[in-house]
């Protein structure tokens, strides 16, 4: 895998003499974007992730190292299967500038395999995903710009910086194109375009504040371009501002039916609790295999 930077400079290179992207459209200003210390961090909170209807769970656990980075483990099948996401924002842009995913640490002790890398340079809307050797860009129309695919883990970050929890506000959603990267796709094809794509603008309305199972929350109505009109809902903590309950019924990966991501317990971990928690997570992995 290439440096980011190299990555950068290919693409650079590869683009050259194409006409410049729009400027993008920009909710920046509902941030406080110098008040990163209301971020999470030195935090973890885990989730379930499934349909609708509860089937197909998947636990994800956020630890949030510091303000704007977080690692997400995947825990798929009872424990059997891992996945690793790291990711960081871009301080300007509030937006996933460098991003890093891993899959099967449950077979090589941890590490993984590296699926996919994506970066930005500093202050812009335009990011890069390598995949198998494949530089895939896109240019976000709206920021700050997250990850629809990425469980909303991006959107998690900038939540407790938003200047009031009770206004609507407005973010850029980009992501994988999985028809185009299941029938087009190519390792090691140079610049392929089409592979990631921008949705537009999600819409975040302000409903109430609602208790949810005895949490007070602030309930949202999500629809917007990015969803092509369908009406989803989020509830938002209300005391520490992130996600306590998403329910979309379009999934953001093809193997969901639909999206529903439900919060189940949350508390102060630092870096030497992470490493032993995923440890201790990838064991318990390995061990279930064994027995298969």
């Amino acid at each position: 895998m290439r440096h980011a930077q190299a990555l950068l400079l290919n693409l650079a290179l590869a683009a050259a003499g194409l006409a410049q992207a729009a400027a993008p459209g920009s909710s920046l200003h509902q941030y406080e974007l110098g008040e990163a210390n209301r971020a999470p961090s030195n935090q973890v909170v885990h989730y379930v992730k499934s349909n609708l209807d509860g089937s197909k769970r998947t636990v994800l656990s956020l630890f949030f190292p510091a303000p704007l980075a977080v690692e997400v483990l995947k825990v798929e099948a009872d424990g059997r299967y891992l996945a690793l996401v790291q990711t960081r924002l871009d301080p300007q842009t509030l937006s996933e500038s460098w991003m890093r995913s891993y899959n099967g640490l449950e077979r090589a002790e941890g590490k993984g395999q590296l699926q996919m890398a994506l970066s930005a340079e500093p202050g812009q809307a335009r990011l890069v995903a390598e995949v198998a050797g494949t530089l895939m860009p896109v240019s976000a129309s709206h920021l700050p710009a997250h990850l629809y695919n990425f469980d909303l883990s991006g959107l998690n970050l900038t939540l407790p910086l938003l200047k009031n929890p009770r206004a609507d506000f407005t973010v850029g959603i980009v992501d994988p194109d999985f028809n185009f990267l299941r029938t087009r796709f190519k390792p090691n094809a140079g610049v392929l375009e089409g592979g990631f794509v921008d949705k537009g603008q999600a819409r975040f309305r302000y409903l109430r504040d609602e208790a949810l199972d005895d949490v007070p929350t602030h309930r949202f109505e999500v629809g917007g371009p990015a969803f092509g009109g369908v009406k989803g809902t989020l509830w938002v903590n209300a005391k520490d501002r992130l996600i306590e309950r998403f329910e979309h019924a379009l999934p953001d990966n093809p193997d969901w039916k639909n999206f529903k991501l439900s919060r189940l317990s949350s508390r102060t971990m630092d870096k030497a609790g992470w490493e032993a928690f995923k440890a201790a997570t990838v064991q318990r992995a390995a061990q279930l295999l064994e027995t298969d």
